[in-house]
Protein backbone atom coordinates (compact mmCIF):
# COMPACT_ATOMS: atom_id res chain seq x y z
CA UNK A 1 0.00 0.00 0.00
CA UNK A 2 1.18 3.49 -0.88
CA UNK A 3 -0.39 6.83 -0.68
CA UNK A 4 -1.88 9.12 -3.47
CA UNK A 5 -0.39 12.53 -4.02
CA UNK A 6 -4.35 13.56 -2.52
CA UNK A 7 -3.09 11.18 0.42
CA UNK A 8 -0.09 12.65 1.37
CA UNK A 9 -1.27 16.53 1.35
CA UNK A 10 -4.10 15.61 3.86
CA UNK A 11 -1.89 13.97 5.98
CA UNK A 12 0.36 16.85 6.24
CA UNK A 13 -2.55 18.81 6.41
CA UNK A 14 -3.60 16.60 9.74
CA UNK A 15 -0.07 16.37 10.85
CA UNK A 16 -0.57 20.49 11.71
CA UNK A 17 -3.61 20.55 13.02
CA UNK A 18 -3.82 17.16 15.27
CA UNK A 19 -3.84 18.04 19.01
CA UNK A 20 -0.46 16.71 21.14
CA UNK A 21 -2.05 14.68 23.83
CA UNK A 22 0.75 13.71 26.17
CA UNK A 23 2.04 16.42 28.59
CA UNK A 24 5.15 18.24 28.33
CA UNK A 25 5.49 18.08 24.38
CA UNK A 26 5.95 20.83 22.06
CA UNK A 27 3.40 21.22 19.53
CA UNK A 28 5.32 22.79 17.37
CA UNK A 29 8.44 20.58 17.85
CA UNK A 30 6.81 17.64 17.36
CA UNK A 31 5.00 18.92 14.22
CA UNK A 32 8.41 19.92 12.67
CA UNK A 33 9.89 16.69 13.50
CA UNK A 34 7.01 14.40 12.83
CA UNK A 35 6.92 16.35 9.15
CA UNK A 36 10.73 16.16 8.55
CA UNK A 37 10.68 12.59 9.29
CA UNK A 38 7.62 11.18 6.58
CA UNK A 39 9.45 13.55 4.08
CA UNK A 40 12.80 11.68 4.79
CA UNK A 41 10.61 8.52 4.57
CA UNK A 42 9.20 9.77 0.94
CA UNK A 43 11.22 11.84 -0.68
CA UNK A 44 14.46 9.11 0.22
CA UNK A 45 12.53 6.38 0.72
CA UNK A 46 14.52 5.18 3.71
CA UNK A 47 13.52 2.12 5.80
CA UNK A 48 12.49 2.56 9.34
CA UNK A 49 15.85 1.46 10.56
CA UNK A 50 17.69 3.52 8.39
CA UNK A 51 15.90 6.46 9.29
CA UNK A 52 16.01 5.70 13.24
CA UNK A 53 19.58 5.00 12.46
CA UNK A 54 20.51 7.98 10.19
CA UNK A 55 23.00 10.80 11.80
CA UNK A 56 23.67 14.20 11.09
CA UNK A 57 26.87 13.58 9.60
CA UNK A 58 24.71 11.32 6.96
CA UNK A 59 23.50 14.53 5.83
CA UNK A 60 25.67 16.22 3.43
CA UNK A 61 23.36 18.82 2.36
CA UNK A 62 26.71 20.84 0.63
CA UNK A 63 26.35 17.95 -2.13
CA UNK A 64 22.42 17.87 -1.60
CA UNK A 65 23.00 13.64 -0.75
CA UNK A 66 22.06 11.15 2.42
CA UNK A 67 24.47 8.47 3.34
CA UNK A 68 22.65 5.79 4.23
CA UNK A 69 23.60 2.67 5.84
CA UNK A 70 21.33 -0.46 4.58
CA UNK A 71 20.08 -3.61 5.43
CA UNK A 72 23.53 -6.15 5.51
CA UNK A 73 25.43 -2.71 6.46
CA UNK A 74 25.12 -1.91 2.61
CA UNK A 75 25.58 1.42 2.32
CA UNK A 76 24.22 3.64 -0.55
CA UNK A 77 23.62 7.24 -1.38
CA UNK A 78 20.71 9.08 -2.11
CA UNK A 79 20.22 12.51 -3.97
CA UNK A 80 18.18 15.21 -2.10
CA UNK A 81 15.62 16.72 -4.17
CA UNK A 82 15.18 20.27 -3.63
CA UNK A 83 11.70 19.62 -2.15
CA UNK A 84 13.30 17.50 0.37
CA UNK A 85 16.41 19.92 1.09
CA UNK A 86 14.11 22.94 2.23
CA UNK A 87 12.28 19.89 4.84
CA UNK A 88 15.87 19.19 5.97
CA UNK A 89 17.18 22.78 6.36
CA UNK A 90 14.19 23.48 8.10
CA UNK A 91 14.09 20.93 10.61
CA UNK A 92 18.21 21.08 11.43
CA UNK A 93 18.06 24.91 12.05
CA UNK A 94 14.93 24.31 14.28
CA UNK A 95 16.72 20.98 15.44
CA UNK A 96 19.76 23.49 16.76
CA UNK A 97 17.52 25.84 18.67
CA UNK A 98 16.24 22.29 20.70
CA UNK A 99 19.90 21.76 21.08
CA UNK A 100 19.85 24.49 23.34
CA UNK A 101 17.81 23.95 25.73
CA UNK A 102 17.72 20.71 25.92
CA UNK A 103 20.98 18.71 26.97
CA UNK A 104 20.12 15.34 25.46
CA UNK A 105 19.53 16.95 22.53
CA UNK A 106 22.86 18.44 21.55
CA UNK A 107 25.08 15.61 22.79
CA UNK A 108 22.71 13.21 20.65
CA UNK A 109 24.70 12.45 16.83
CA UNK A 110 21.27 11.16 15.19
CA UNK A 111 18.98 13.73 12.85
CA UNK A 112 15.59 12.46 14.94
CA UNK A 113 15.61 12.11 18.85
CA UNK A 114 12.41 11.41 20.84
CA UNK A 115 11.07 13.42 24.04
CA UNK A 116 13.41 11.70 26.35
CA UNK A 117 16.14 9.83 24.34
CA UNK A 118 19.17 11.24 21.68
CA UNK A 119 17.84 8.58 19.37
CA UNK A 120 14.01 8.60 17.97
CA UNK A 121 13.58 4.61 18.07
CA UNK A 122 11.86 2.54 15.00
CA UNK A 123 9.22 1.54 17.68
CA UNK A 124 8.42 5.31 18.41
CA UNK A 125 8.64 6.33 14.44
CA UNK A 126 6.46 3.25 13.76
CA UNK A 127 3.82 4.64 16.80
CA UNK A 128 3.99 8.17 15.52
CA UNK A 129 3.05 7.43 11.94
CA UNK A 130 0.36 5.36 13.08
CA UNK A 131 -1.28 7.94 15.31
CA UNK A 132 -1.90 10.15 12.08
CA UNK A 133 -3.66 7.07 10.77
CA UNK A 134 -7.50 6.92 9.33
CA UNK A 135 -10.16 4.81 10.24
CA UNK A 136 -10.03 3.21 7.01
CA UNK A 137 -6.35 3.47 6.40
CA UNK A 138 -3.71 2.26 8.59
CA UNK A 139 0.23 4.25 8.22
CA UNK A 140 3.14 2.00 8.47
CA UNK A 141 6.40 3.87 8.03
CA UNK A 142 7.24 1.37 5.66
CA UNK A 143 4.00 2.58 3.15
CA UNK A 144 6.07 5.69 3.03
CA UNK A 145 9.46 3.86 0.64
CA UNK A 146 6.08 2.30 -1.16
CA UNK A 147 5.36 5.63 -2.00
CA UNK A 148 8.40 6.55 -3.03
CA UNK A 149 9.19 3.53 -5.07
CA UNK A 150 5.82 4.15 -6.96
CA UNK A 151 6.21 8.04 -7.40
CA UNK A 152 9.34 7.39 -8.60
CA UNK A 153 8.54 4.79 -10.95
CA UNK A 154 6.32 7.15 -12.36
CA UNK A 155 8.89 10.28 -12.41
CA UNK A 156 11.55 7.98 -14.18
CA UNK A 157 9.09 6.46 -16.88
CA UNK A 158 9.43 3.18 -15.03
CA UNK A 159 12.99 3.07 -14.93
CA UNK A 160 13.40 -0.06 -12.51
CA UNK A 161 16.87 0.13 -12.57
CA UNK A 162 17.39 3.39 -11.23
CA UNK A 163 14.55 3.20 -8.42
CA UNK A 164 16.28 0.10 -7.64
CA UNK A 165 19.63 2.02 -7.12
CA UNK A 166 17.66 4.71 -4.59
CA UNK A 167 16.03 2.21 -2.92
CA UNK A 168 18.85 -0.42 -1.90
CA UNK A 169 16.97 -3.41 -3.35
CA UNK A 170 19.96 -6.02 -4.16
CA UNK A 171 17.15 -7.97 -6.17
CA UNK A 172 15.55 -6.28 -8.43
CA UNK A 173 12.50 -8.32 -8.17
CA UNK A 174 11.47 -6.88 -5.22
CA UNK A 175 11.19 -3.27 -7.04
CA UNK A 176 9.69 -4.81 -10.24
CA UNK A 177 7.15 -5.71 -7.70
CA UNK A 178 5.55 -2.21 -7.48
CA UNK A 179 5.73 -2.17 -11.43
CA UNK A 180 2.62 -5.43 -11.34
CA UNK A 181 1.02 -2.66 -9.42
CA UNK A 182 1.08 -0.29 -11.93
CA UNK A 183 -0.84 -2.99 -13.80
CA UNK A 184 -3.62 -2.48 -11.38
CA UNK A 185 -3.45 0.97 -12.29
CA UNK A 186 -3.23 0.70 -15.91
CA UNK A 187 -6.64 -2.03 -16.13
CA UNK A 188 -8.48 1.02 -13.14
CA UNK A 189 -7.62 3.50 -15.91
CA UNK A 190 -9.24 1.81 -19.28
CA UNK A 191 -12.32 0.55 -16.89
CA UNK A 192 -12.43 4.62 -16.52
CA UNK A 193 -12.70 5.57 -20.53
CA UNK A 194 -16.22 6.56 -21.34
CA UNK A 195 -18.53 3.71 -21.78
CA UNK A 196 -21.32 3.90 -24.53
Amino acid sequence: MWLTEEEFEDLLHRMRKKPVRSRGVDPEEKYRRDRAVVYLLTYAGLRVEELSNLKLTDLDLEMKRIRIVGKGMKVRTVPISNILLAELEDWLKFRAEMAKKKPHVAESPYVFYSQRSPKFSVRGIQRMIESYSLPNKKLTPHMFRHTFCKWMLKATNNDIEKVRRLAGHSNIATTSRYLKDSYSDLADALEALPKF
